[in-house]
């Protein structure tokens, strides 16, 4: 990462992109390893829980509306079944989400900071974080699950007050933008609450706080880096569905080829979840040089020293200077 702290903060939305590519291709053997070690189960794990979800439980899935006849058919075993698969699958997600960011934000900031880092010690690093970061992710999901409670409500009042008429639907569609923007600002303050996780004293609630903080002035930037990323998962699942799961009924593909295509959406899905999460280590840089907060890459190979147990040289007393703390203005030149 040949950039200094002060250039970050010139870093835009293709700019963080540039970046971001420039490191995984830099250091590309360990961002290898980390990606088949943890992200590869990641993407396993997200498209078997499509396929199963289409053999095992569409009918849950597709007809579970009370006044529904088809409905009737699902039994009280199938929906225990359902939601037993549901809490599994949503907690090895979330276990191979921690491993990861973990692992990636750690490599990053020990490049950013000049630092030799090794798969080994990367792998020592993850059991110490994920703990944090596991607190993180729980306030961000109940943040979510209020933010979407919220919005159903407002949705459900709309359809009632406006029905179906043309104005309700102009209404329905100014919602569901504002529902959209809202739902790309959560993802800039959670991608930002990991990172400070990571490199910060901080989790859990003051962890978005932080986040939300570094935010403001990039939002923008943030939003559009998660915007990009969503329409291409969004795609990938898209192909997946059409070529993969329904290939032979939709276009007839062989199985051979049902299964190369997976097999390519599973490679592809593996490397956009990498580049979600060092972009948004990359947008957590730009942001905290947006701010003037230094990150000292001698206080920070001091941190990150701490996780893997080294005994380092820490700076003498007025020469460090914390992560957290806002870089003074530089004093006017005297003429």
């Amino acid at each position: 990462m040949d950039r200094t702290e002060e250039d970050m903060k010139l870093v835009g939305f293709f700019g963080i992109f540039k970046q971001s590519f420039k490191t995984i291709f830099s250091r590309n053997k360990i961002f290898a390893q980390i990606t088949l070690t943890l992200i590869l189960p990641l993407a396993i794990i997200f498209l078997a829980h499509m396929e199963i979800s289409n053999h095992f439980f569409w009918r849950i899935e597709n007809n579970y509306l009370p006044y529904d006849s088809t409905s009737r058919n699902v039994s009280v075993s199938d929906w225990l079944y359902y939601w037993l698969f549901k809490i599994l699958y949503f907690t090895f997600l979330t276990v191979f989400s921690l491993l990861s960011t973990a692992a990636v934000v750690f490599t990053i900031a020990s490049v950013y900071s000049d630092r030799e880092v090794v798969f080994r010690q990367v792998m020592k690093v993850v059991p110490k974080v994920w703990k944090k970061l596991l607190i993180t992710f729980v306030f961000i999901y109940f943040a979510l699950f209020i933010y979407n409670v919220t919005s159903g409500v407002v949705l459900f009042i709309s359809r009632s007050v406006f029905g179906y008429s043309v104005f309700g639907s102009v209404i329905l569609f100014i919602i569901l933008i504002l529902y959209v923007l809202g739902l790309l600002y959560l993802t800039v303050v959670w991608q930002l609450a990991s990172v400070v996780t990571v490199l910060e004293n901080i989790r859990g609630f003051n962890a978005m706080k932080k986040g939300k903080m570094l935010a403001n002035g990039k939002k923008a930037v943030g939003m559009g880096i998660a915007f990009v990323l969503y329409v291409i998962l969004l795609g990938l699942i898209i192909v997946y569905q059409v070529f993969v799961e329904s290939g032979d009924e939709i276009s007839g593909l062989a199985m051979i080829w049902r299964v190369m295509i997976g097999i390519l959406c599973c490679i592809l899905l593996m490397m956009l979840f990498l580049l979600f999460i060092v972009t948004q280590t990359m947008l957590y840089l730009v942001c905290k040089s947006h701010h003037r907060e230094a990150i000292d890459k001698l206080s920070l190979t001091t941190f990150l020293s701490a996780y893997t147990a080294e005994t380092v040289v820490y700076p003498k007393p007025g020469e460090e200077i914390q992560l957290g703390r806002r870089q003074p203005q530089a004093p006017a030149e005297q003429v």
